[in-house]
């Protein structure tokens, strides 16, 4: 893929969180899905290392995140719980995929602590 082509990944990705964020839906099982296809979008372009290591561990800390979601009853509490842990590394990941200047490596390491099933 082409730079154009990057850029319209990283922009869907952007769009999508915004959508999300706006209509208290960031953090239930269906928009983390959601995200992590965009972040994976990210994945098959010509983006610079750094930006491919965000999207990759974007792609990765929501997949995870969404699975342990899925197939078990989920009290509202723990979704907004989840969506305030994540929101604020996700929003940098998904600024800086779409042309933000931030550290790459930095990003990831507060994607990763982020994830509350880290270590299970």
């Amino acid at each position: 893929m082409n730079g154009p082509v990057t850029d319209l990944a990283a922009a869907h990705l952007r769009r999508q969180f915004l959508n999300q964020t706006q209509r208290n839906r960031f953090g239930n099982l269906e928009a983390l899905l959601e995200l992590a296809i965009y972040a994976r979008g990210c994945l098959k372009s010509s983006l610079p290392a750094g930006r491919i290591t965000v999207a990759f561990v974007l792609e990765r800390v929501l997949n995870k995140c969404a699975r342990d979601l899925d197939g078990r009853p989920v009290r509202i509490s723990e979704i907004a719980d989840l969506g305030e842990r994540l929101l604020p590394p996700v929003r940098r990941a998904v600024e800086f995929l779409a042309g933000g200047d931030d550290d790459p490596i930095d990003i990831a390491v507060a994607l990763i602590r982020a994830d509350p099933t880290a270590g299970r």
